[in-house]
């Protein structure tokens, strides 16, 4: 079967009538009685689950889309209950294939219309209007969306297993290291180890759509909030994005080129010529950092210059980048292959 978007027949559909529409029911933090069920709220990190709860006057939902107050849309295929913030859509045809496709099309209708000064309400989806492809009556073709699911799926999956063949060739003959336990460590300040650049401040409402990554003050996505054609002093690549504001402490290597929120700092090696295994290495042992700054301790850049790491050292007690870098590759190695044996099962 051909799976070609351009010349499939495509169709206007009013999201009224393709699905019965429910809303959330308004249920405060201190009610909230610790449970089993995701609590679905306004947000985009973690898919908007705020925590698990168990109320039972909250209304239990499975295999459904869902749409909160900032446009946030996803396809949910586990029971999970929300809040008032959340409008809930359910269409019998719906499954967890087809319905990622729908998610798809709604995205690209509510694109960078709505956010904190415009919020999408039930009367804003219920005029809301969405591209299908249509089968041969004029409907949803659902089994097409389906299938092309499908094909995408399993194109992406032959990708990855050539990537990681790929990989797994390059990673072969790495030297074997010592365990962390075996070998000696030191302690670092962070400004010996790292120049630390700051990022620029750029505002939602400067910020143009293109295709450079930005990196804001997340625990997700690799730091990427948005993608912009900005540019300005910030722009940088392989480096380690470190928060100290936001999401503290969290942090994510950057191989591409970027630009960075004021709300993010920019590490880079000052010794040697960093790559993605010893900036990775780094990446866990900051983040051991973050149960320190929190309740009210900054983070801010005074105290991250300060901010003493422990980290394996050589036969002169310098920070030892070799061992880092090939503790990484060996690590990477051993997961690739605990896949691999994974999938034959």
């Amino acid at each position: 079967m051909k799976f070609d978007l351009e010349n499939k027949e495509w169709k206007e559909f009013s999201v009224k009538k393709l699905f019965e529409i429910d809303r959330g029911k308004r249920l405060i933090s201190r009610n909230r009685i610790k449970g089993n069920i995701p609590l679905v709220t306004a947000g985009f990190n973690n898919e908007g689950v705020a925590e698990f709860i168990e109320n039972e006057e909250q209304q239990n939902y499975c295999n459904s889309l869902t749409i909160d107050m900032f446009g946030n849309v996803f396809y949910r295929n586990y029971i999970f209950k929300c809040d008032d913030n959340i409008h809930v859509l359910k269409n019998k045809y719906l499954n967890h294939i087809n319905g990622n496709f729908i998610v798809n099309s709604i995205k690209q209708t509510t694109k960078d219309v709505f956010s904190y000064g415009k919020q999408f309400r039930l009367k804003t989806l219920e005029k809301l209007k969405i591209l299908l492809p249509t089968n041969s009556k004029g409907e949803p073709d659902y089994k097409f969306m389906e299938q092309y699911m499908r094909h995408k799926e399993q194109e992406k999956q032959k990708e990855y297993q050539n990537y990681i063949k790929s990989r797994l060739k390059e990673l072969k003959n790495t030297p074997k290291t010592v365990s962390l336990e075996e070998k000696e460590w030191g302690e670092f300040e962070i400004e010996t180890i790292f120049k630390i650049k700051s990022g620029v401040r750029l505002t939602k409402a400067d910020m143009k759509n293109g295709n450079i990554p930005f990196i804001g003050a997340t625990d997700s996505n690799n730091g990427i909030t948005k993608f912009i054609s900005n540019t300005n002093s910030s722009k940088d690549r392989n480096v380690l994005g470190v928060n100290y504001n936001g999401s503290v402490v969290e942090n994510f290597y950057h191989s591409y080129t970027a630009i960075f929120s004021d709300d993010v700092k920019r590490l880079s090696l000052k010794n040697i010529e960093g790559n993605e295994f010893m900036y990775l290495f780094f990446k866990t042992i900051i983040l051991k950092q973050k149960i320190k700054y929190q309740y009210g301790y900054k983070f801010n850049g005074t105290r991250m210059k300060r901010q003493k790491i422990m980290l394996p050292i050589n036969n002169k007690n310098e920070p030892d980048y070799v061992f880092m870098k090939n503790y990484m590759k060996n690590l990477e190695y051993k997961k690739l292959n605990e896949y691999i044996e994974f999938k034959k099962n």
